[in-house]
């Protein structure tokens, strides 16, 4: 795992990562920083049950873990995880690079320069492909590659313990 440093644009550094590195689906890089996050006190009775759930006043900074993964399908996704409970997770994905996926697959040429499309072999084809995201199965195809990543980073962020006590899912 690589540290990152306040202030880096943590995204820019896997992307540059990609251009220098043959990546094969999967995780191709996990980066650790420490960042503000919402986390909350719990007050517990002798017998481990919960008396009080308090809100600090201040968002301290705790450790969060990003993990970048080529998906076959939508590219370059990122997830995050922060490492303190509630363990707050975000998924990031570019539907430029999910266009880009599904162009190739589709047989549409094209060059990207950045999240730009500069030159395109069939506009209509890559604009067919473009229309598939506000389409209703987009849903489907989101929650897919969300819940094909999440479990996997989760295993990678915390341990089985940790996974049961927060009763995440």
């Amino acid at each position: 795992m690589v540290r990152g440093a306040p202030g880096e644009r943590k995204h820019e550094i896997a992307e540059k990562y990609l251009t220098t590195h043959a990546v094969s689906s999967g995780l191709f890089l996990s980066r650790g920083a420490r960042a503000p996050a919402l986390v909350w006190k719990i007050h517990r009775s002798r017998a481990g049950k919960v008396k009080n759930i308090e809100r600090p006043k201040s968002m301290p900074d705790v450790n969060h873990y990003a993990f970048h993964i080529e998906d076959r399908e939508w590219g370059h996704v990122t997830v995050k995880i922060s490492g303190h409970p509630p363990f707050a997770a975000q998924i990031i994905l570019n539907g430029h690079q999910y266009v880009a996926c599904q162009a190739k697959q589709a047989g549409v040429e094209f060059t990207k320069g950045g999240n730009c499309f500069i030159h395109i072999s069939d506009a209509a084809g890559l604009a067919s492909v473009a229309d598939t995201l506000s389409a209703e199965p987009a849903i489907g195809r989101l929650t897919q590659v969300c819940e094909r990543w999440i479990y996997t980073c989760l295993t990678l962020a915390l341990d089985s313990q940790e996974q049961t006590a927060s009763g995440f899912r």
